[in-house]
């Protein structure tokens, strides 16, 4: 059996990195493709064929790769009849045009040779479920770029994709907090804002600057930072300010400090839209041209590190006195555990994480205005929390992805007129949409008290562990 699944592994990571390889090689050599392709040289005697090769060539020059497949397109169709489009020629064609996809199956197909390896040698099983949520999560991640590169970045599918996760990071924060903690908090949406306008002033280029901060004579900061270290500045920002309001505000209890917090928003709102900042926070006119992500995998590589960390967090001697504090002040208090040390280091660490997700919403938006920072967009974000159970990661996260596809998705048709055999179907019009939206959430919030999952989290132990019947005996 040990045996049986090391050359099973050998065979699929020899796969996967042939088909890399081979994928790699079409990538680089196109133009030798579309030599080969046009056998006979007829791009020489037809202008309107030869026009059509220089767009694709000229593509390649520009290394826009979707300008080159719009043109190689257009290019294979119109002069499908004088081009060789079958064997070699097709092969490597369709491994050019599907390159990403290849790629990320590739990588599929190396991470379950490694897994199968892995198992070979585990003796005592120990590494069987990291194994299988391993892989689990590079296909998450390879589905992801294929969906991408095969419907489109701009679909309404990776629409949700993208929103979805940057909501499952602020709700999970979130959630650290008021479900985790018992601390009841209603200033997302300013740590929110606070981690937008820090990412959007740190990465706009100094070219640009003169253009975004017209109105104040190219602003104060002449300088910008690479993506990555700018969210991290982000989060740090955020949990700097949520440090100084905490020391006040976290003495407060209950609905007290859900006002006071609501309230640091609100100012915090109209403080980054004041003139006298301007020069740093561009005032009331929008921030823009700051670097944005080209793949959804970077929003969900930076959520899903994130979430981890506020897991293991949750998971760590730390956590478990943020669910003391929740369930009992009084007996946490007893047995030793100071409560507002730690009341403070959680609503700092959910601020760092809220400032991350208001920079990758800030990304995904590709523009930071502070009125876009409402109130509102914190009942979403608390909605979330609240349908999922307070108390439960995984609940958050499914519950970011269902809300977003059901606002923004699934429930637009009831923005639009339906006329039915000359019949007009009534009430369907614009904002009829959030109407129905409402009221499947009352249906959610009455039938689910406790959220879609309570405080349990989703595991594949749990999926696949033997159910047991009354009589005490087990059963798949």
């Amino acid at each position: 059996m040990k045996t049986n699944k090391i050359i099973i592994s050998i065979l699929l990571i020899i796969c996967a990195v042939g088909l890399i390889i081979y994928s790699s090689g079409s990538q680089d050599g196109l133009d030798e493709l579309l030599l080969r392709m046009d056998t006979q040289n007829l791009a020489d005697s037809d202008a309107k064929m030869q026009k059509a090769l220089g767009r694709v060539q000229e593509s390649i020059l520009e290394n826009d790769r979707n300008k080159i497949l719009r043109n190689l397109d257009r290019y294979t169709e119109t002069f499908s009849q004088k081009l060789d489009l079958g064997g070699q020629n097709a092969a490597d064609l369709f491994i050019y045009k599907n390159g990403p996809s290849a790629n990320a199956i590739s990588i599929l197909i190396f991470a379950i040779g490694i897994a199968i390896l892995l198992s070979a040698f585990d003796k005592n099983g120990r590494l069987k479920l990291p194994s299988v949520y391993f892989v689990l999560v590079v296909a998450l991640y390879a589905g992801v770029y294929i969906a991408e590169n095969t419907i489109g970045s701009n679909s309404m599918l990776m629409t949700v994709l993208k929103k979805g996760v940057i909501y499952a990071l602020i709700a999970v924060s979130m959630n650290l907090l008021n479900g985790f903690t018992g601390l009841f908090s209603l200033g997302q949406a300013g740590f929110m804002l606070i981690g937008a306008y820090t990412y959007a002033i740190f990465t706009i280029p100094p070219a640009s600057r003169a253009q975004v901060y017209q109105y104040y004579d190219g602003g104060l900061i002449q300088f910008a930072m690479p993506a990555v270290p700018a969210i991290v500045l982000a989060g740090i920002a955020a949990a700097f300010f949520a440090f100084l309001i905490g020391l006040p505000v976290l003495r407060l209890k209950s609905d007290y400090l859900a006002i006071a917090t609501l309230g640091f928003a609100e100012i915090i709102r109209a403080i980054f839209q004041y003139d006298g900042l301007g020069p740093i926070t561009n005032g009331s006119n929008l921030l823009r041209r700051f670097t944005t992500f080209n793949t959804a995998l970077f929003p969900f590589i930076v959520a899903g590190v994130s979430i981890m960390l506020i897991a293991l967090v949750i998971n760590s001697t730390y956590g478990r006195s943020f669910k003391a504090i929740r369930d009992d002040e009084v007996a946490a208090e007893a047995m030793g555990i100071n409560l507002f040390r730690h009341k403070q280091m959680s609503f700092v660490i959910s601020s760092f994480f809220a400032g991350v997700g208001g920079a990758l919403l800030a990304m995904y938006q590709t523009t930071v205005q502070a009125s876009a920072f409402k109130a509102s967009m914190t009942y979403e974000i608390l909605l979330i929390v609240v349908i999922g159970g307070m108390g439960s990661i995984t609940g958050s996260v499914m519950t970011s992805f269902l809300f977003v596809a059901a606002s923004e998705w699934w429930l637009r048709f009831l923005d639009n007129d339906l006329i039915i055999g000359g019949f007009q179907v009534p009430l369907l019009r614009s904002g009829f949409r959030m109407v129905v939206f409402s009221i499947v959430i009352m249906i959610m919030v009455l039938f689910y008290r406790r959220g879609i999952m309570g405080d349990k989290e989703f595991t594949l132990k749990k999926l696949f562990a033997p159910r047991v019947k009354k009589g005490g005996k087990e059963h798949d």
